[in-house]
């Protein structure tokens, strides 16, 4: 278990001791993401996540950049529907920088009108390098179909015009308004005393200021009525897509355990292609020559999201007969107990991914922010507990529960010929 300190600021420090190599790593965790935009302001904190590494009056741009590249160190950032995350594995020595400098972005940051404009274009082609892919724009309009009031409906990157529309002044108040320590937890995990790092970082992290309470979004989703589908077209050398999400719970949700292992059983759980090749929709899609590849996934969510099944088809394969293929794996799994030998296997691959993505001290401080951030366990060692309990009769209850028509979204993805006319993979409902 970490150990844990709040300061009079509102920050939360989490410190773990790992005396893998004489490394420390620092994440700051904030919480805002996708989930704290409205209409007009989607992918703005993505675009602050860049934006806070263009310096502040203390650090100009690119003065740590060097200083961490020299020493060898690591640093990078994610934005995520939830939340919004800066990290760095530094030297052992170097971790006093790395807090200094974390402690002065929080609140200093320039955001400057200059590189505002031009990183607005570097966005912009990230947002069209995304398009590229099918899965991406399936994905896409899936979810915003999936979510009618809820923000996770509205993804993470945003739209394009409003990516173009956006100011200086109106990504300055978000930053303004959401980085704050009380807005804010640290993870650190490294070569030294728990409590060591802990005295550390509140030196660092004490004297910045807190701010008013951020409230949370209050657009809560209502029940879904009946399934939905929608159908994305674009030319193209693509394959055509299946894609099914089910509603499901929050990481909070007593289920969330049992429906990750239900993901494993579908979609594979061990991080590898052998664990994928062993799974339930292997054997059913790609096996029997139906699709290309296949998966399953539920993700760790603040709020209630989403249980998703997918499948790239075979050249000449209808996506009425893929989809009905997933729906008939959820069907079976949501019907029986898996057997024995599947379920200990399950198991297996489950505690094994979980260990393997500790394993270093990188990995063991994303892990542990992952679950803190939304709820889902206090600790690495806690949550691999409740996986290691789960058991067959919790995975086919929790199928049941949200593999169910009413709640579920179909997409499908057809590429077109250049003249408009769509190929591989006729269109159908299944039945």
């Amino acid at each position: 278990m970490p150990l844990t300190r709040t300061l009079a600021n509102g920050l939360v420090l989490h410190a773990l001791e790992a005396r893998h190599a004489p490394v420390v790593s620092l994440w700051v965790w904030y919480h805002v993401g996708g989930r704290n935009e409205v209409p007009g302001t989607t992918g703005m904190s993505h675009f602050l996540e860049h934006m806070l590494f263009k310096g502040t009056t203390a650090h100009p741009k690119g003065e740590l950049d060097r200083l961490f590249a020299r020493w060898g160190a690591s640093f990078n950032a994610f934005t995520s529907e939830d939340v919004t995350c800066y990290l760095e594995t530094v030297p052992k020595e170097r971790y006093a920088t790395a807090l200094e400098h974390e402690a002065d972005r929080m609140r200093n940051a320039l955001v400057d009108p200059v590189e505002v404009d031009a990183e607005r274009n570097v966005i912009v082609s990230e947002r069209e390098g995304l398009e590229n892919s099918p899965d991406f724009l399936l994905g896409e309009t899936l979810q915003a179909v999936a979510f009618d009031r809820h923000p996770y409906g509205q993804g993470v990157i945003g739209s394009k015009d409003e990516i173009k529309l956006m100011t200086r002044d109106g990504l300055y108040a978000h930053y303004r308004r959401h980085y704050l320590p009380n807005n804010a937890f640290v993870v650190i995990v490294g070569d030294d005393e728990a409590e060591r790092l802990l005295d550390q970082a509140e030196a660092a992290f004490a004297r910045v200021e807190a701010g008013e309470p951020v409230a949370p979004p209050r657009a809560p989703e209502p029940p879904q009525m009946g399934e939905k589908r929608l159908v994305v077209r674009r030319a193209g050398g693509a394959l055509p897509i299946v894609q099914i999400a089910f509603r499901a719970p929050r990481a909070t949700d007593p289920l969330a355990c049992a429906l990750t292992a239900a993901a494993a059983a579908l979609g594979g759980g061990g991080g590898s292609s052998a664990s994928g090749r062993s799974s339930r929709l292997y054997r059913a899609l790609v096996e029997s020559g139906l699709a290309l590849n296949t998966g399953a996934s539920f993700q760790l969510m603040k709020d209630p999201h989403l249980f998703y099944l997918d499948a790239t088809l075979k050249p000449g394969v209808a996506h009425a007969d893929v989809e009905r293929a997933l729906l008939n794996e959820a069907a079976k799994l949501a019907g029986d107990l898996l057997p024995e030998r599947e379920f200990a296997k399950v198991k297996r691959q489950l505690l094994a991914s979980s260990a393997y993505a500790s394993d270093s001290v990188t990995g063991r401080a994303f892990r542990t922010g992952r679950l803190l951030a939304t709820g889902a366990a206090g600790s690495v060692s806690e949550w691999h507990a409740r996986l290691q309990a789960v058991t067959a009769d919790e995975i086919r209850d929790a199928a049941r529960g949200i593999f169910i028509e009413r709640s579920r979204v179909v997409g499908h993805f057809i590429p077109e010929e250049a003249g408009g006319a769509a190929h591989d993979g006729a269109i159908g409902v299944a039945r």
